[in-house]
């Protein structure tokens, strides 16, 4: 079913970041573009890694300001080619989708870099893959590829507690919650967006409001659909009132490894 090459769905010329930006400048472009990881060139526009925001979050520090009493997230005053991981994940144009969502999934990645002839030719993101899903209309529930337990945060915790959660359970994002009720995302996006303000502010003051509850019998390609549609990047499944998984982008490519 998915044995359509890469080079159909691929995105085409992407973004890259110079090898001797700040890590500020590495971490606005990401956040212009809203994008997790570019590719880092050097100066003859030959690609030498990726730098993500795991990347950025990794070297990240608490500090407090001088002449302020409250505490915020600091990047280092460092290149991207200093914390860039120099193992690229390519493919060629001829790799299918299966192929690559298999090495998506096996990986945990977001994406993977389209190259010939040793040059960067586009990149596939999970978003195309899902592209992908939602073209070939596959029917199988999201209950076959979604993750449990579902990690959460009340809306009342500390920006500070929420960026440890995510460091200590090395995940990428958290669902936060009322009650039991899903009403936002605190994520490696939120993370890094809010990395000037107070660590004691609460989680949801600086969560993503993007958040989508299904079923958990949807079908994979109405649930691509939807993500794509929306922007989500999270979907939590509930029953009887109760959040009884999570898909993420990556979960949801995976399918096009494993139907």
């Amino acid at each position: 079913m998915f044995r359509t090459p890469v080079s159909v769905y691929m995105t085409l010329d992407p973004i890259t970041v110079r090898e001797d930006a700040s890590l500020e400048e590495v971490a606005s472009a990401l956040e212009r573009r809203r994008i997790s990881a570019m590719p880092v060139v050097d100066g003859e526009g030959r690609t030498v890694g990726v730098v993500s925001r795991r990347d950025l979050l990794r070297e990240g520090q608490l500090v407090v300001p001088e002449g302020r009493g409250v505490a915020e997230w600091k990047l280092p005053e460092m290149r991207a080619d200093d914390v860039m991981t120099r193992q690229i994940l390519s493919i060629a144009p001829s790799t299918s989708v299966a192929e690559a969502a298999a090495l998506m999934l096996d990986q945990h990645v977001h994406r993977l870099f389209v190259e010939q002839d040793r040059r960067l030719h586009g990149v596939l993101t999970t978003r195309d893959v899902m592209r992908v899903i939602v073209d070939h209309h596959l029917e199988r529930p999201i209950s076959d590829f979604m993750t449990q337990p579902v990690q959460t945060i009340a809306t009342f915790e500390p920006l500070g507690v929420a960026r440890r959660q995510l460091k200590e359970l090395k995940i990428r994002g958290l669902v936060v919650a009322d009650e039991g009720c899903p009403v936002g995302v605190f994520a490696e996006e939120e993370a890094l967006a809010s990395r000037h303000h107070d660590a004691a502010l609460a989680v949801d003051q600086v969560m993503g409001h993007e958040v989508l509850v299904l079923r958990p019998e949807v079908p994979a390609h109405r649930a691509a659909a939807q993500m794509r549609a929306m922007h989500v990047r999270r979907i939590v499944a509930m029953k009887a009132g109760d959040m009884v998984g999570m898909l993420t982008e990556t979960n949801l490519a995976g399918a096009a490894a494993v139907s």
